[in-house]
């Protein structure tokens, strides 16, 4: 399910960067809005570095490694938070710098994520720090993978009974990491909108062995 709801967003921000391509300025269409923004911009840097803000929605779940069955499903949740897009080169020799086929994205973001089980809802608070490497195979488009770091917060309910196991929900906590991988599209006027698939690596607890480890971000955004 997780899955097949990433597939159709992914594939909906691709169909819009072939559709919409021509329309975005990004150093290589008009010659006299190219020149205009040129005078704004040092032409000896390869680099264009812009701040924004971002904030969407999660749709969580787990799995889970140990032998009682939790009957885990997918919850809603949120996240918010502040990113920095590095973007190198130039995509032709007319074109500004900034305009080329590599990023970089570090993030700074508070997640909720809510994850459905036979015992109830399992609320996660993490502060997450994902570093994206983007592709631009288009101009506005593009692909992104790369590690997340993150810092479980706290988890409630502390206690919970799943078939007829009575499970330490608040010992999860502390460190944990996992990958990313999705597209972005960022408009003109500063707008941004993407989706993201995030996979867990690390044990939910010491002696829980439970991965979050299927959680699909869709978010908004805005980079100055």
């Amino acid at each position: 399910m997780t899955k097949k709801v990433l597939f159709t967003v992914l594939g909906l921000l691709i169909a819009l960067g072939i559709n919409a391509q021509v329309k975005v300025d990004r150093g290589y269409g008009n010659g006299d809005q190219r020149m205009e923004r040129v005078k704004t911009q040092r032409k000896s840097s390869q680099l264009s570095i812009k701040y924004g803000v971002k904030a969407g929605v999660n749709l969580s779940t787990m799995s889970n490694g140990m032998e009682f069955e939790p009957g885990f499903g997918m919850g809603a949740g949120f996240r918010i938070g502040a990113v920095a897009n590095f973007h190198w080169g130039q995509r032709t020799a007319n074109s500004l710098p900034g305009t080329g086929w590599i990023g970089l994205q570090p993030e700074l973001i508070y997640s909720y994520q809510s994850v459905k089980s036979d015992g109830g809802n399992i609320n996660m608070n993490y502060i997450q720090v994902p570093v994206m490497l983007k592709i631009y195979p288009l101009a506005a488009l593009s692909v992104e993978v790369g590690p997340e770091f993150n810092y479980l917060i706290s988890t409630s309910p502390k206690e919970m009974t799943v078939d007829g196991a009575t499970i330490n929900v608040g010992d999860c906590k502390g460190f944990n990491m996992g990958v990313g991988i999705g597209a972005a599209y960022e408009f003109r006027m500063g707008l941004m909108a993407g989706a993201r698939y995030s996979l867990g690596f690390t044990d939910m607890a010491k002696n829980l062995k439970w991965k979050n480890n299927g959680n699909v971000q869709v978010t908004l955004g805005w980079l100055f």
